[in-house]
């Protein structure tokens, strides 16, 4: 097999596994470079030399990084899902985080078939957490859109204009990531920002209504009686939905602040995602930048303890931490709302 076919097939394997395609990659590769299926099937089995400029369109259809598949190992390219968006938005946001969702969809392991695995690390309390929880969620997307979205006074309501997108990537993450054996590394203080976040947010007199916060305090609560009834079981859920291949393994490092880091590894596609601007994650698929991303994580994991299943001492004393330090943050709450809600 001559460089040219071998290179241009990896490079449409590579985006059909990236985006889930299918055979959907022939039409639109016929429509984009206005070329018969003929044609198009040429370039995709290598007989036929893709131009450079059909490259870059290709690229630029599929949001593929031509760096990820022609160029060497060492130079990495990271894809951040703002750089080319004129209006951001939280659409822009559901738009993106289903688009970093697609690899994993509809593609857990069955028995007998190729391993994928998933791993987290977790400076702040994996995302994917906070999108069952209605207030906690309303109240971190209403701080996102302020922070990065939207041009406009910060003002937290009990008004949800997303749901339907809320509820649709609620089943995109029981579908991909709860559909998979997943590790998360946590912290003592991964929930720190979200109490920073909601004090400020009293100071500033943020919330419309005084009352949202006391269904946000619950919702809190709520969410740490959850973290721990997955922690004992060692299972993934969403309001009590168990997913397919549910697995959860969770370990405890409080030696440093990391990254929000996500590995992805299949057969197909090693995928690292780093919250930079959290939320949103820069995506790679450079495999050396994956292996070594997989091998520091693993090092973290040796010097970490086990707070999951049979992990029993570990977690008692980290949920203690953690309900003490709810204690105290709702009694700075009550506080603050006596001073500035007059309440």
């Amino acid at each position: 097999m001559n460089r040219q076919k071998e290179i241009q097939e990896r490079f449409f394997k590579f985006i059909a596994n990236r985006k889930a395609y299918g055979n959907n990659i022939l039409y639109e590769l016929m429509e984009i470079l206005n070329i018969r299926k003929g044609a198009a099937y040429k370039r995709m089995n290598g007989e036929t030399g893709l131009t450079i400029e059909e490259a870059l369109v290709i690229g630029k259809h599929f949001d593929v990084s031509l760096d990820s598949v022609f160029q060497d190992d060492k130079y990495i390219s990271f894809n951040h899902p703002f750089f080319k968006q004129e209006r951001k938005t939280a659409e822009s946001f559901f738009d993106q985080f289903k688009f970093f969702l697609q690899p994993l969809k509809n593609s857990s392991s069955a028995p007998g078939e190729e391993k994928k695995e998933l791993a987290y690390l977790a400076n702040e309390l994996p995302i994917f957490y906070y999108f069952s929880h209605k207030y906690i969620f309303n109240f971190v997307l209403s701080v996102w859109s302020h922070l990065h979205w939207e041009d406009n006074q910060l003002m937290i309501t009990d008004t949800l204009d997303y749901d339907q997108q809320i509820q649709a990537i609620r089943n995109d993450v029981l579908d991909s990531y709860y559909g998979h054996p997943v590790t998360e590394i946590w912290n003592s203080n991964m929930l720190n920002n979200l109490y920073q976040q909601v004090i400020f947010c009293i100071t500033i007199r943020a919330f419309q209504d005084a009352s949202y916060l006391e269904k946000l305090m619950k919702d809190i609560e709520n969410l740490i009686e959850h973290l721990r009834d997955i922690a004992i079981k060692g299972l993934k859920s969403i309001k009590g939905v168990m997913a397919p291949e549910s697995q959860l393994t969770i370990y405890l490092n409080d030696f440093g602040n990391y990254l929000n880091i996500v590995l992805y590894q299949s057969k197909y596609i090693k995928s690292s995602f780093i919250g930079y601007d959290y939320p949103n994650f820069m995506v790679t698929h450079n495999e050396e930048f994956h292996r070594f991303s997989t091998e520091w994580f693993n090092k973290i994991k040796k010097r970490s303890v086990l707070i999951s299943s049979e992990g029993y001492q570990y977690r008692e004393l980290f949920f203690i931490k953690m309900e003490n330090d709810f204690k105290y943050f709702k009694e700075r709450v009550d506080k603050l709302m006596g001073i500035y809600y007059n309440l």
